[in-house]
């Protein structure tokens, strides 16, 4: 193996090591922190008998603390029985809504056949008997996970899926649950749904919130972790009354911060010692309260090779921003409607992190500081909030609440752009160019200013608010824009119009432009399977691991990896 591939294993390992999907259950509690009041506050909220939905960005630590919520629930006998379910691959169902007049119906199937998996395929590890719960004969772990696949394929249901599906009711799921809670002799259950954020299907995400809701009894207290902001509730689901919502994502200015993150570190990353205490704390402020992002970072660090600790600090900050941006613009590949609102975002926040710094220069010589930038509450129109939901979610804004001010007294709503970005452009700091990285940490200290930077958005925005808008699908016949979002058939042509599918689009993705992969593993896909081209063909085929065994040079260990790129390409293109 060359040294590029070597780096590039590396790199791959080093980034599905930091994801808590991919940390073995007997490694989750040694690799668990539980510093800062908000591990224990968030733990404690998954173990109650209430309903709520625990709210963060990416790489906040949702998974964590759910898998670790389960496992201790494993382990203690006074702790509730607990079910852990992930729904990671709802977007794989998302044609169903244009093929099939049943999807809505599948969705649901499928959502409680998840649940009824997770809770077979467990009850080893609680030592229940699958026989003890009175399950329907056909209701089989093997019947289920058949079940699965097939509506996840959005392959035809034949006879076996469709009295599976026909089986399944929320009853049937709380009785189940209920039974298995009674074998183990716990005292109520907690249902632990992972990746429960179905915002880019809105018509699922109803069902899926109504599903959440009607699972909650005296005994069975369902978890959703969804994402801040651009999760939108159910007409039946109201935040604050049928449940609460329990913020995951730390403020950097938290007073807890430095304890919470660094304990993370001191736990999960080998040799944090030999990593300079400067370049700990630079990366600890540039993570943005993202544990996985600071991970991440102090991984890359430890396994390169730089000139300086600084040249090597920056690197990284700025490759990790550029990481958020790309994920941040992906969202208008994914949902081209839009892409007007990811535009405008990135130029929202380009001159937000200009003004704080302009406004850190002003006040340098009094010591303090400020990150954060106050949007009068009369500018946020509709699409103004949803262009800074969308910011929110890709971990580029973080939301600091509302303040008033003034007389007569007006309401700003305070956001904070991502500290990574505050790094790259020296918007905290002496002014001018160079510094080095204790001035900077030494400026990141000093106090905040009383009231953010207060300064009208449409005045740094270099373009109307007020014509901010959804970008409309084209023509898929003749390309020709729309004139209206609920336009049925194209005014030029007159062709029908249909939304264009975003999983279409991931399955039109070239294997080749798939990140992940060596120049030689793509060059050895193209010569000896021409016929595996796009990741539509590599889900098509019922072994795709069979077919990359066959290729010279592929043995058992890199055919996995490559299985695994493609995979979680599709889990991360589609979440």
């Amino acid at each position: 193996m060359t040294k590029e591939k070597s780096e590039m294993v590396l790199e791959l390992e080093s980034a599905l090591q930091q994801r808590a999907d991919y940390i073995p259950l007997d490694s989750l509690m040694s690799e668990t922190s539980s510093a800062g009041d908000l591990f224990g506050r968030v733990h404690r909220e998954l173990l109650n008998k209430a309903l709520r939905t625990i709210v963060g960005p990416r790489g906040c630590g949702k998974t964590h603390m759910m898998r670790y919520a389960w496992l201790t629930c494993r382990d203690d006998q006074s702790k509730p029985f607990a079910v852990y379910v992930s729904f990671n691959r709802y977007f794989r169902l998302e044609p169903l809504l244009s093929s099939d007049a049943g999807a809505i119906h599948q969705f649901h199937s499928w959502v409680l056949a998840c649940i009824m998996v997770s809770l077979l395929d467990s009850l080893p590890e609680w030592r229940i008997a699958e026989g003890s719960l009175s399950l329907p004969e056909q209701l089989t772990l093997e019947n289920l996970r058949r079940f699965v696949a097939r509506v996840e394929r959005n392959q035809p249901l034949d006879e076996e899926a469709k009295l599976v599906s026909e089986s399944l009711s929320i009853d049937l799921v709380q009785r189940t649950i209920g039974l298995a809670c009674s074998r183990c002799s716990r005292k109520y259950s907690v249902i632990l749904m992972d990746d429960a954020a179905l915002t880019l299907t809105p018509d699922y995400l109803i069902e899926f919130l109504d599903i959440v809701r009607s699972l909650k009894s005296a005994d069975i207290a369902p978890k959703a972790s969804v994402y801040p902001g651009t999760t939108e509730m159910s007409p039946r689901f109201h935040q604050g009354q049928d449940s609460v919502a329990i913020p995951v994502w730390i403020c950097v200015e938290d007073p807890s911060y430095k304890e919470l993150m660094d304990g993370i570190a001191k736990t999960r990353v080998k040799d944090l010692a030999q990593i300079p205490a400067e370049t700990r704390e630079m990366l600890r402020f540039g993570a943005f309260g993202i544990p996985r992002a600071y991970l991440t970072m102090l991984d890359e660090f430890h396994r390169g090779t730089f000139s300086t600790s600084q040249q090597g600090t920056n690197k990284i900050l700025q490759e990790h921003l550029d990481s958020r941006l790309s994920e941040f613009r992906s969202l208008g590949v994914k949902v081209p409607k839009l892409a007007n609102l990811i535009e405008a975002g990135e130029k929202i926040l380009e001159e937000i992190a200009k003004e704080i710094k302009s406004f850190n220069e002003k006040i340098f010589d009094r010591n303090e500081k400020q990150l954060t930038y106050g949007v009068n509450q009369e500018e946020m129109s509709y699409m103004v909030e949803r262009m800074f939901n969308l910011l929110i979610e890709a971990g580029l804004f973080y939301d600091n609440g509302s303040v008033k001010h003034g007389t007569p007294a007006r309401i700003y709503k305070r956001f904070m752009p991502h500290t990574a970005k505050l790094l790259s452009i020296r918007a905290i700091g002496a002014p001018g160019p160079g510094g080095t990285m204790r001035q900077t940490l030494d400026a990141i200290d000093h106090p905040s200013t009383k009231h953010p930077v207060r300064k009208s958005l449409q005045s740094i925005a270099g373009f109307d608010l007020g014509q901010l808008t959804l970008k409309l699908p084209k023509c898929m016949r003749c390309s020709t824009p729309r004139v209206k979002e609920n336009q049925r058939f194209c005014h030029y042509c007159g062709a029908q119009l249909i939304d264009a599918s975003t999983f279409n689009g991931c399955l039109e993705t070239e294997i080749t432009a798939v990140p992940g992969l060596t120049d030689w593993q793509k060059g050895r896909i193209i010569e000896q399977l021409p016929m595996l081209r796009t990741i539509g063909d590599f889900l098509a085929k019922q072994d795709p691991a069979a077919a990359l065994l066959s290729v010279r040079g592929f043995g058992t260990r890199r055919t996995t990896k490559i299985v695994d790129v493609l995979n979680g390409f599709v889990d991360d293109y589609l979440s």
